[in-house]
């Protein structure tokens, strides 16, 4: 027995250390160090040239990220890509860039203090930056657009898998609450030509969202619309609510589903709800690391397929089904209204 004690004690003991690998990939996707070695490989001196940091310094950083296989070293010192390192080149059609950047700029350092939250049921995000999550976004446009570009991307992984896992052809006129950029929308619009689609969000984002859809060829088929999802939403026949609902705790979540219920037909209307859903046993899988980022950064929450089901009994739905979609942990929670 006493011999499997080394083996779980370093492995705990690596377990501690994973974030120091972690935040070393963060400050990669922050500095570009993908897009440089793009087109070959580069010489410490010159990656430290272009991202302004001492040779010695990045070289050292660079190391854990050759060790796990993100780069690759020559023999002759220079740093080349591998098919790891492609997915942060800022112009992969599907980059993870920004979602590395959004950690780099925010998530890491939200969770400096989780005691905090612990202790007072606050977000340890307002005690890290002095501001609410969307307030700090809504004020700082630099962090603004690595999350909205980061939930672009996000998006892009599972736009395809809603859009192919249900059936459109009878939608309607879909609104996409919270739709930011109109990614999600235009993959439906694309693959089902019968439905019409609104993207609906702030105003700031209304004119980027115009025109990505106007780029994907749907100016016809596809508008904007600008407001406040707490105040009310436009009518339609579809509602979508892609990664919305966790960022907000029950009393809010139950606001935005009662105005997507008032803006809804009363006999033919569909709710898709598109979100991680928490098993209902613990597990070590990402909706669980997910659901401890809202606890600490928005005051949010991942739900249980029960606590869904709950929610929109309260707010005037009946839970249809769910389905499971390809993305990892990823669901479309199907409701009517009552």
């Amino acid at each position: 027995m006493t011999s499997a004690l080394p083996t779980t004690a370093d492995t705990l003991v690596a377990q501690s250390w994973g974030f120091v690998t972690d935040r070393a990939l963060q400050t990669a996707a922050e500095l570009g160090i993908p897009d440089l070695v793009a087109a070959g490989p580069l010489s410490v001196d010159a990656l430290a040239e272009a991202t302004d940091t001492r040779p010695d310094a990045l070289r050292r950083l660079l190391r854990p990220l050759v060790g796990i296989g993100f780069l690759r070293l020559g023999d002759d010192g220079t740093y080349g890509p591998t098919e790891e390192s492609t997915l942060l080149e800022s112009d992969h059609p599907n980059t993870l860039r920004p979602w590395f950047q959004l950690m780099y700029r925010v998530t890491y350092r939200m969770l400096d203090d989780p005691l905090s939250t612990l202790r007072t049921g606050r977000p340890s995000f307002e005690e890290r930056f002095g501001n609410t999550y969307f307030a700090h976004m809504a004020q700082h446009p630099e962090d603004s657009a690595v999350f909205h570009a980061a939930m672009a991307s996000f998006t892009r992984r599972t736009a395809r898998a809603v859009a192919t896992s249900y059936d459109f052809s009878t939608a309607g006129s879909i609104v996409d609450v919270g739709g930011g950029l109109g990614t999600l929308v235009a993959d439906i619009l694309t693959l089902h030509p019968e439905p019409t689609g609104t993207v609906f969000d702030l105003p700031d984002l209304a004119e980027p969202a115009r025109a990505a859809l106007d780029s994907a060829g749907l100016n016809g088929r596809a508008t904007v619309a600008s407001g406040d999802f707490f105040a009310a939403v436009p009518t339609g026949r579809t509602h979508l609510l892609s990664w919305i609902l966790h960022d907000w705790d029950d009393e809010r979540a139950l606001t935005v589903l009662r105005r997507c219920r008032a803006a809804q037909d009363e006999s033919h209307g569909r709710l898709l709800i598109v979100e991680a859903v928490l098993p209902e046993r613990p597990s070590a899988d990402m909706t669980t690391a997910l659901d401890l980022v809202m606890l600490f950064g928005l005051g949010g929450r991942e739900r249980t397929e029960a606590q869904y089901v709950a929610l929109l009994k309260e707010a005037g739905f009946h839970h249809l089904r769910t389905l499971p979609l390809e993305a990892p942990g990823m669901h479309i929670i199907e409701a009517a209204p009552c």
